[in-house]
């Protein structure tokens, strides 16, 4: 009688190595294990997607990545390329599903397609961003594409490989949160509503969190605060961080709380937020919160993003759909931080966005069109409904 159940199961062989990622597949599993209750998941990801009852064989998000940083842990991701290739031989899934993280998933794909096997890419690759020339690789190692950005499905229209926007996800995970989260973590650190209080969200990854901590530290410094009117408080994703993050706000003489775990209470909380480049800042945005994104960068880096890679004049998700929902106007501050000698002229903005209230109230309008047009919840249950009709179609 077993035999039987494991052969009705329509199996899929997934891909999310970074936190984000595992979050993002974890709430699309869920919508389909409750509308295929015959689909297996089985392959890379996090906690999030265990506990969506997707069978974990290798968990990436750990050590997960930005930039060059890829090749640090070149040696984990060829282990894991070989992992794979023996799975999909063992379990013959129907389909391969990635999320995000091009440059170790492509390698995937490649894999996937040798050995006959479909591929879905979720969360496309943002050839937008950098690199162009990738559209024609996405398209010659993929048979169903589900972009989560507008203007991604026209990018990547063609005659071959289907293209299906369906939103982004985090709309429907940001919905479904108590409206009085904010609230409760003010009144648990004691913040009046006299008072602002001051995000900081220096990544998910341990990497950015050393890079950009001191920074955002010696930013703070040089905003020169009051300690009877601003607080602050700086979201800690994992253990590990908070030394570094303790290490920083002390280096500098700051007063800080540390929120462990979840962000989230912290940006509905806060009044103004310094974070690192990511899909922390369209959380954010979201919220409707005033912010300054950036990303640390070596001047290669630098040179490379702004003379060779870059196809658009933002890097932050906010200013790139913004775009679009406002005009061309950007919608956040962003910056990419070489040094923090640049720090300087950006810590008058910092104050006026904290404490200006009618600056406040122009970026909040602009963030609120922007949630109006790009942030609708339904995402996921569409995700769901494109891949069911691809998997009985094959």
């Amino acid at each position: 009688m077993s035999t039987e159940k494991a052969e009705t199961k329509t199996r899929l062989l997934v891909s999310a190595v970074e936190p984000s990622a595992d979050l993002h597949l974890a709430h699309l599993i869920e919508e389909l294990h409750g509308s295929r209750p015959d689909i297996e998941c089985r392959g890379f990801g996090g906690e999030r997607m265990r506990e969506a009852g997707c069978v974990i064989d290798a968990d990436p998000t750990a050590f997960s990545s930005v930039g060059f940083g890829f090749f640090l842990s070149i040696g984990r991701y060829f282990s894991l390329l070989k992992r794979f290739d023996r799975l999909l031989r063992e379990l013959e899934p129907a389909a391969v599903l990635l999320v995000d993280a091009p440059a170790f998933n492509f390698l995937l794909a490649r894999l996937a397609r040798w050995r006959g096997v479909p591929v879905v890419y979720y969360i496309c690759p943002q050839i937008w961003a950098w690199a162009p020339w990738r559209r024609r690789k996405v398209l010659r190692y993929t048979d169903l594409l589900i972009p989560i950005i507008p203007f991604e499905e026209e990018l990547y229209s063609n005659d071959r490989v289907p293209v299906h926007y369906v939103g982004h996800p985090l709309a429907d995970e940001l919905s479904a949160l108590d409206d009085n989260l904010g609230e409760e973590l003010r009144n648990s650190l004691g913040i009046s509503a006299d008072e602002k209080l001051i995000g900081v969200f220096p990544g998910s990854r341990r990497q950015e969190v050393e890079g950009l901590s001191s920074s955002f530290f010696n930013l703070l410094a040089r905003m020169e605060l009051d300690p009877d009117r601003h607080r602050i408080a700086v979201s800690a994703l994992r253990d590990d961080f908070v030394d570094v993050i303790v290490s920083a706000a002390s280096s500098h003489g700051l007063k800080t709380e540390i929120i462990e775990g979840d962000c989230r209470p912290l940006m509905s909380a806060c009044d103004l937020a310094l974070v690192a480049s990511g899909t922390a800042s369209l959380e954010l945005a979201w919220f409707e919160k005033p912010m300054l994104v950036f990303y640390k960068v070596s001047r290669l880096g630098y040179w490379l993003f702004k003379g060779f890679f870059s196809v658009t004049p933002w890097f932050t998700l906010p200013n790139i759909l913004g775009c679009a929902a406002n005009a061309g106007e950007a919608t956040v501050f962003e910056k990419l931080l070489r040094s923090d000698n640049e720090l300087e002229p950006i810590a008058p903005l910092a104050r006026e966005l904290l404490d200006d209230e009618e600056k406040r109230a122009e970026v909040v309008g602009r963030l609120r069109k922007l949630k109006e047009a790009c942030l609708m919840p339904g995402a996921n249950a569409k995700a769901a409904a494109v891949l069911n009709d691809f998997l009985s179609s094959i």
